[in-house]
């Protein structure tokens, strides 16, 4: 079942529930630069369709609106940002899952495309598994495995790590070349900072984005291609179908 939840009717949901669409996916994104060549969408945008794909390769799966704001304390100084504090996100993914559950979702799978998340989604994650521990919670978009899927279709068209990037590079940028060609502005796009994460984050976490990529990029945009951008989806929709796979069978986080 791939029709987004908030096209259908109410007793159309409680039909799909019946039947056993108990699975609700969360897309998860962010409202912030993308360099000066990407919307500031562009993690919600990836968070959409990645959840609409996976929901292809799953069971009896909803999908849920985007929750467009997320967690971008990195991209002060740049015009556009709106973010949420960690726990403010955190009681909203929480206060979702709880009305979920009670028409029937017994597993909250969010997918989230912006690494700024991460906190508060841990947060979440324990309060509910401490407040609901019948209802089963799998975040996908952390960890290595979403960026080793990626890097491999990239090494294997010779681009290397410091291109795809870390933010707005090539990566990003041939996702959505393939996804919204028509909100991608390659007269804009450019090479920005290529250093590794361990190289910037001590200055990023003290003095923003800003003080390590004047344009908000890192990697390089000018490398990216509409083919590679739809290789990469599907390297890591894969990837996400084998997380879900070795998760618990019931109840807990995976």
């Amino acid at each position: 079942m791939t029709r987004p939840m908030a096209e259908m009717t109410w007793p159309e949901v409680a039909d799909a529930v019946a039947a056993g669409a108990t699975t609700l996916i969360l897309p998860l994104g962010a409202n912030e630069q993308h360099g000066p060549h990407l919307p500031l969408g562009t993690d919600s945008y990836r968070a959409e369709a990645l959840a609409d794909r996976l929901a292809r390769v799953i069971p009896n799966a909803l999908v849920a609106p985007t929750l467009p704001i997320g967690c971008s304390d990195e991209h002060h100084g740049f015009a556009g940002l709106l973010g949420l504090e960690h726990d403010t996100l955190a009681g909203v993914i929480v206060d979702c899952a709880r009305r979920a559950a009670e028409w029937g979702v017994r597993h909250l799978v969010v997918v989230s495309a912006h690494g700024g998340n991460a906190d508060a989604l841990e947060i979440a994650a324990l309060r509910l598994a401490h407040d609901l521990p019948n209802l089963r919670v799998t975040v996908l978009g952390g960890g290595t495995a979403l960026a080793d899927a990626v890097l491999a279709v990239a090494a294997a068209d010779g681009i290397p790590a410091a291109a795809v990037g870390l933010h707005a590079g090539e990566g990003e940028t041939s996702e959505m070349l393939a996804l919204r060609p028509d909100l991608v502005r390659m007269n804009r796009a450019t090479a920005g900072c290529r250093d590794g994460l361990k190289d910037i984050m001590p200055r990023l976490r003290r003095d923003g984005l800003r003080s390590v990529t004047s344009t908000g990029i890192l990697g390089d945009a000018t490398e990216a291609c509409p083919d590679r951008g739809r290789r990469y989806l599907e390297a890591e929709i894969k990837a996400y179908r084998d997380i879900l796979r070795k998760g618990p069978a019931s109840g807990g986080l995976s």
